[in-house]
């Protein structure tokens, strides 16, 4: 009897022992596949997650980007976690040496890294829809299309005023955002900035919101100093209320393009185009750029004066000498294009 309690005791330890190594494999492969370190990533490396990507694809772009090492121990505790059904779009900041549960968490939980839009003042619509499409996961195409869409009527915007939405500033996204939510983000922007008080002011210079923008990318593209501002602004609004043409170079460069020349030709005055103010009056139907916001500030509280026409200084200030008679501002325009030859500037 006491033989056989020996012998079943001995059984029982070897069991245990048996059991006891199991437990510490399991403990350890738990520990491989949740905590050991799996990312190869190198330090500041972004994992890009689209809106439309499947798990499948996040798998594989995990995988043919090398920011994973073990894509079977990821994919494993990734479907425990249920993150094919719970990943969130956006760009993460892949820490090398995370382990499969530390990036799951981050992809679950939509702790992205924001992309700072910078949008600055004189930045083309051409230069404004290729910035937008480096830094976000929209492209040029599909942001023009967006910019086409029923917002465009539904906000009171035309086919060339609508360019007014891009306003100079810096704007929080998520990289993964389509180009039809982003092009709403910057109305729903611009519908911010436009208070009533500025609202307001508009009409007291007989502006709309748009005309107002419009006017002042003429007044950013004229003013060299932003204390100018507030006196191009009155001048050009006093031509406007007179009907006199605002016969503003800015535009003009904006028919003809700059590229490498310095100097308008006379012939570039009269190009016919809708943006020619020489030969048509009243503001262009659209900004010629996205312009300063002080520069709107300008136009909406501008300086009152009787200013009709403004030409460079001679001096190379690089501002302003205004006039309130054509004989006063024909000595000044003289005086301007005298420097020039003397600089030797034909184009």
């Amino acid at each position: 009897m006491c033989q056989a309690n020996r012998d079943l005791n001995k059984k029982q330890r070897k069991y245990f022992g048996i059991f006891l190594l199991l437990g510490f494999f399991a403990l350890a492969g738990a520990y491989y596949v949740l905590f050991l370190g799996n990312t190869n990533a190198s330090d500041g490396e972004y994992f890009y997650i689209r809106s439309d990507d499947s798990y499948e694809q996040v798998l594989q772009n995990l995988t043919v980007h090398n920011l994973i090492e073990n894509k079977v121990t990821f994919d494993l505790v990734a479907k425990q976690a249920n993150l094919p059904n719970k990943y969130k779009p956006g760009r993460y900041k892949i820490v090398a040496g995370m382990s499969n549960l530390e990036l799951v968490r981050k992809l679950r939980s939509g702790k992205w890294e924001k992309v700072v839009l910078k949008l600055k003042s004189e930045m083309t619509r051409d230069s404004i829809i290729k910035y937008l499409a480096n830094n976000l996961q929209a492209n040029e195409d599909e942001l023009l299309k967006a910019m086409n869409n029923a917002w465009v009527s539904e906000n009171g915007f035309t086919a060339e005023n609508k360019w007014s939405i891009f306003l100079p500033d810096h704007y929080h996204f998520n990289w993964a955002t389509t180009a039809d939510k982003a092009i709403l983000r910057f109305v729903d922007e611009y519908n911010t900035y436009w208070t009533a008080d500025r609202i307001a002011q508009a009409k007291a210079q007989g502006l709309t919101t748009k005309e107002a923008v419009i006017l002042a990318s003429i007044v950013d593209g004229e003013a060299i100093f932003a204390d100018e501002m507030p006196t191009i602004a009155g001048l050009y609004l006093n031509r406007i209320n007179k009907g006199i043409p605002l016969g503003a170079d800015p535009t003009i460069w904006f028919v003809v393009g700059k590229g490498e020349r310095r100097r308008l030709l006379y012939v570039d005055l009269k190009k016919a185009h809708p943006y020619n103010t020489y030969l048509n009056a009243g503001l262009p139907p659209g900004p010629i750029f996205c312009p300063d916001k002080r520069a709107i500030e300008a136009a909406i509280a501008p300086k009152k004066h009787n200013y009709y026409y403004m030409c460079a200084k001679p001096d190379g200030s690089l501002r302003h000498a205004f006039a309130n008679g054509l004989a006063e501002h024909n000595r000044n325009a003289a005086a301007y294009r005298r420097s020039l030859d003397r600089q030797g500037v034909r184009r």
